[in-house]
């Protein structure tokens, strides 16, 4: 392996420059005893190149060995010739697996320079020192280790057991997403029409390509329609078609939706908007599976599964009558409801690393995760554009970053709590809190709401869009109040 191997895994890049720069050969050593890297002095100018990979107990001193090294946590010095002209001090120094960096240290000097060598070992060991604590501090502030990422492909995997592989691409583990999940698996096992019911942004058309995935329909086609973005004029030709001349720039036979979904399935997205003349030659098609081309006699029949999708309350619009009461009982006899992102929270940790991998994909990025404090603004927000809302967002975040984590900063302000619903703090609630007890200054108050702020958010322009001011502001306050994080 090479010096930039370990910049991209464990060191920054100007850390990694630091170690080229030094004068005295500097090596890594695994946990499990092989070299994996020596800097470019020893590369260079000691010829050593022959250690990398290779394990280091077959350069140690007859009766030592690494793993005995390591069990003393001290640092073990012998000398060696491996060049003609000189003798060469060898130092083994261990690190601390516990703090999350195993392994060991190699550093290699002239023994005509040993004079100095402990003044710069001790720079060395300072240097690993700091180096640990910046490791560790990057697990312990990052929300995701690699052990969240081994959760995050265990429970996918509990998930394909129980669900099928078809719902995959739906990220959650929470209660109301997996029972979603097992009445669309059952639903995939039947021919019954599905109502999918759930806010925009929700994935219900994830849910109903799962369903299509997951039955006997697979090799079928997947026909997708949004019922709300087709005029009220070209929608029948658009569901079941039309011969030439039916129409002005009709110049030859289309076939509709439902023939192109034959032996398939179709999804009719946003049904709630299917104005009501549409709706009553739809439910011919669900009644009798047949129907005619516009401006033709010939009447067609196709054997198309139909799942259908709305963000309204159809339950109510048949109530306005805007909603055909017969259509409705035929579309939700399989009802799916997909909670909102706002009523699953605990999967946004999930959905946030599925959308940190994509786009460290599409980007060519590395950034390795995100910091709690960024987490804890995401999990508070409302959502009101649900999965694809935290999509863009996360878009605009990793595009954006020049960090290795995300951070409070990164953050739009549009993510920011701004008013006390945010935190479920009711104003009658914290009215009532207020009356019941004594109470105190605004500057009392003012002083809690600053500190709380500061221990949620951690850094002064966090707080400062969260409460609506100026990071200015912030620091005058905790200078003020004496707050401290």
């Amino acid at each position: 392996m090479t010096g930039d191997f370990v910049a991209r895994n464990v060191l920054s890049e100007k850390e990694s420059l630091i170690l080229e720069a030094l004068p005295y050969g500097i090596g890594i050593i695994d946990e499990n005893g092989y070299i994996v890297y020596v800097n470019s002095c020893q590369l260079e100018t000691m010829n050593l190149s022959h250690m990398i990979g290779q394990h280091i107990d077959k350069f140690l001193p007859r009766g030592v060995n690494f793993a005995a090294i390591l069990s003393t946590r001290l640092s073990f010095s012998y000398s060696n010739n491996p060049r003609t002209n000189g003798c060469t001090v060898i130092d083994i120094i261990p690190l601390h697996p516990e703090k999350g960096v195993g392994g060991a240290v190699l550093l290699v000097r002239d023994e005509q320079d040993i004079s100095t060598v402990k003044e710069q070992l001790q720079w060395a060991m300072d240097k690993v020192k700091y180096l640990e604590q910046r490791l560790s501090e990057k697990k312990e502030s990052g929300w995701y280790s690699e052990r969240m990422r081994s959760e995050s492909i265990e429970q996918k995997k509990i998930r394909s057991i129980k669900h099928g592989k078809a719902f995959e691409r739906f990220i959650g583990m929470s209660p109301k997403v997996l029972d979603s999940l097992e009445v669309a698996a059952k639903a995939a096992n039947v021919q019954s029409t599905v109502l999918i019911c759930g806010k925009s942004g929700t994935g219900k058309e994830l849910v109903a390509e799962g369903i299509h995935q997951a039955s006997s329909r697979a090799q079928g086609a997947f026909v997708r329609i949004n019922c709300a973005a087709i005029p009220e004029t070209l929608i029948e030709s658009e569901m079941f078609g039309h011969e030439k001349g039916a129409f002005t720039g009709a110049v030859k036979r289309k076939l509709g939706k439902f023939e192109q979904a034959h032996n398939g399935t179709i999804f009719l997205d946003e049904i709630g908007e299917m104005e009501l003349s549409m709706q009553t030659k739809l439910l011919r098609v669900l009644q009798n599976g047949c129907f005619e081309r516009v401006g033709g006699e010939e009447t067609i029949r196709v054997d198309a599964r139909i799942i259908a999708a709305t963000n309204r309350d159809l339950g109510q619009i048949v109530k306005e009558g805007l909603f055909r009461e017969d259509l409705y009982y035929r579309l939700n006899v399989i009802p799916i409801h997909l909670p909102s992102l706002n009523e699953r929270k605990e999967d946004i940790p999930l959905l946030v690393d599925h959308f940190l991998k994509k786009f460290n994909r599409e980007f060519g990025k590395q950034v390795i995760g995100i910091k709690k404090a960024a987490m804890d603004v995401l999990i508070c927000y409302d959502w009101p554009g649900n999965v694809r809302e935290l999509q863009n967002i996360m878009e605009r975040m990793v595009a954006l970053t020049d960090s290795l984590y995300l951070e409070l900063e990164d953050i739009p302000e549009c993510c920011y709590c701004k008013d006390m619903s945010s935190l479920n703090v009711e104003a009658d609630d914290l009215y009532g809190a207020i009356m019941q007890g004594e109470l105190f200054s605004l500057a009392d108050y003012e002083k809690h709401i600053i500190k709380a702020a500061l221990e949620r958010y951690g850094s002064y322009t966090a707080v400062g869009k969260a409460l609506g001011i100026t990071r200015k502001t912030v620091a005058a306050k905790v200078q003020k109040y004496g707050v401290d994080k």
